[in-house]
């Protein structure tokens, strides 16, 4: 593991021809945003980079990290390529993100655990805090309440 956070670490270990194929991806995809992120994380998994590197590195979360090794390695470059964020379930505070981000800027919330306690009081959901510090993260939430200190 390379965090306190439970994700899985997937070893990448590439074909010559594997690690050309990416390598020409790169090349010839230097527009597309998305395509270089995906190869150039599975080139970084390949290199031995832990995935704390890789998240600062390509500013991805260490979750897409997973996702994505999880699928080159299952279903190589053309299932990396398709890979999409459909199959997953919406978070149930997403309804709640607007409202989140107001709590977050009241003068009485500082902490994370102070907004936790917040939304669980005032939109009655339950949320571990690891989980909670990550969608905050995500989602610009943590940015705000940073702003209110």
């Amino acid at each position: 593991m390379e965090s306190n956070l439970t994700i899985m670490s997937y070893k990448v270990d590439l074909t010559v021809d594997e690690e050309l194929a990416l390598k020409k991806l790169v090349k010839e995809n230097q527009n597309k945003k998305n395509v270089l992120k995906r190869a150039y994380c599975i080139l970084l998994k390949n290199e031995g980079q832990k995935n704390v590197n890789i998240t600062q590195l390509l500013g991805i979360h260490e979750d897409t990290i997973a996702d994505w090794t999880k699928i080159y390695l299952k279903k190589g470059l053309q299932g990396l390529l398709r890979f999409g964020y459909s199959e997953r379930r919406k978070s149930q505070l997403h309804p709640y993100k607007n409202k989140i981000k107001r709590m977050a800027s009241a003068k009485s919330v500082k902490t994370i655990e102070q907004l936790q306690q917040k939304v669980k009081v005032n939109i009655g959901i339950e949320i571990e805090y690891s989980w909670f510090y990550r969608y905050c993260k995500k989602y610009g939430i943590y940015d705000v309440l940073k702003q209110t200190r």
